[in-house]
């Protein structure tokens, strides 16, 4: 992300957690961040086109927060830490949620990919997270439990926006946490039937890392961007087929090679589909 589209993002949540979305104009951002309006329109269509971008700059943030507050040393620890810096961040950005809510901010397109993105990209966390903290036992509800912790992370989030006094934050992710191993002990020392028997295919591991790989293009690669996207795209039209052709996928693999940022996501890939 370059300086400047980086500052118009952070300037426009000031503007449209103080006013509103509709109530906020270009010529206020830019006048805002000090920057010609020709300079908007270098990184964005329109407000619209914006708000995706300030999405993207969001979820981009805050997974790289929780990053920082891993413990590699306790997966159950991380987890905790990681719950706690969402949670407040959430609290922080109370506001500006609130306002793209009650301002109805348009949905299109675009911005429902990158939610889908979003969504594929935080099942995968939290599965990550309960593989990582009870092990093989577990991988028969591995999603059945997911969905479970989503679900109390959702649901509290929302508490936090529209009751944060009723909601005691710190205590909070110990408590989802306490919570999450009465399930999952419950269910490692069970005879349940899984509820979920498969997964949609939007939900699969290729489809989350494909996924994965647009949004870090979109946010680092500056060369040869759309070329790189639309590699991507031709994989992902070919996964979703009943027959795929691997030459076709192995062909667009080995131009995205040539971006380093991809290295570690690709080889993923490659072994997933048996390449």
């Amino acid at each position: 992300m370059q300086p400047k589209e980086k500052q118009i993002i952070e300037v426009s949540i000031d503007l449209f957690a103080q006013k509103g979305f509709h109530a906020t104009s270009v010529q206020e951002i830019v006048d805002s961040a000090n920057v010609a309006k020709g300079t908007f329109y270098t990184y964005f269509q329109s407000k619209d086109d914006l708000i995706i971008s300030m999405y993207d700059y969001y979820f981009g943030y805050i997974m790289e927060k929780m990053n920082e507050a891993q413990d590699k040393t306790n997966t159950r620890k991380s987890l905790e830490n990681e719950l706690e810096v969402f949670f407040h961040f959430l609290l922080e950005h109370k506001s500006l949620i609130i306002m793209l809510l009650r301002d109805q901010v348009p949905l299109g397109k675009d911005i429902e990919a990158l939610i889908t993105q979003t969504r594929q990209q935080s099942f995968e966390w939290v599965k990550n997270h309960i593989r990582s903290i009870y092990g093989e036992k577990i991988e028969r509800y591995e999603n059945d439990v997911s969905i479970l912790l989503e679900g109390m992370f959702k649901e509290y989030s929302n508490w936090l926006v529209v009751a944060e006094g009723a909601v005691d934050i710190e205590q909070l992710p110990k408590f989802i946490l306490n919570i999450l191993d009465t399930i999952c002990h419950y269910l490692m020392n069970s005879k349940e039937q899984p509820v979920i028997t498969h997964l949609p295919q939007v939900f699969q591991q290729e489809m989350i890392l494909i996924n994965k790989m647009k949004q870090i293009i979109r946010s680092v690669v500056t060369d040869h961007q759309e070329k790189a996207i639309e590699a991507l795209e031709v994989i992902e039209t070919e996964l979703q087929k009943s027959k795929r052709q691997m030459l076709i996928i192995e062909s667009m693999i080995i131009h995205l090679k040539k971006y380093d940022v991809l290295k570690t996501d690709i080889e993923q890939l490659e072994k997933i589909l048996d390449l």
